[in-house]
């Protein structure tokens, strides 16, 4: 057999073998790719790196537990949803401006990433903005910046795209 012809059997035989292990299929969340039967979120993946590398995160801070809109955040976490909501463990608190963003994981609850609000009288947790829940076969991070996004359009892009979920709920 020549060169060139088994060079061509190879890479057919080659792909043949690769799209065999691959497939596609359609969610209510969108397309996620199948390898070996497990799904994964190939859109999510793209995005979240995508978000990476062009974001700017210059103004967001990541507070500390012994800043104010930390503590006043945990607090408005808790009284939430009492009494399950009493036993939270903050993940990660981003704020920019007036906005805070707060991932919070509970003893009996869902985990939840949630939006507060600081402009007003009273800082106060935007209710239709909160993430409560897991993601999976979903890419976590991209998955919930596009909910916040969609539930509060004036949430600043820069918070949303500098948000990076840190619990193991989220991984």
């Amino acid at each position: 057999m020549k060169r060139s012809t088994s060079a061509i059997v190879l890479v057919t035989v080659f792909l043949v073998v690769a799209v065999s292990h691959i497939d596609w299929v359609a969610r209510d969340n969108g397309n996620l790719v199948v390898l070996d039967g497990k799904e994964i979120d190939l859109a999510g993946i793209l995005k979240n790196q995508w978000t990476q590398i062009t974001r700017n995160c210059e103004g967001v801070v990541r507070l500390a537990p012994a800043d104010d809109k930390y503590q006043i955040s945990a607090d408005l976490i808790k009284s939430y949803s009492p009494p399950q909501s009493k036993l939270v463990q903050i993940a990660g608190v981003w704020s920019l401006g007036n906005w805070t963003l707060a991932e919070a994981e509970f003893v009996d609850l869902l985990p939840a990433v949630v939006l507060i609000d600081f402009s007003g009288e009273a800082p106060q947790i935007i209710s239709n903005a909160v993430w409560s829940g897991y993601t999976q076969p979903w890419k976590a991070a991209p998955f919930i910046r596009a909910y916040l996004m969609r539930q509060v359009p004036d949430l600043p892009l820069k918070l949303a795209s500098c948000f990076e979920p840190q619990s193991a709920s989220f991984r």
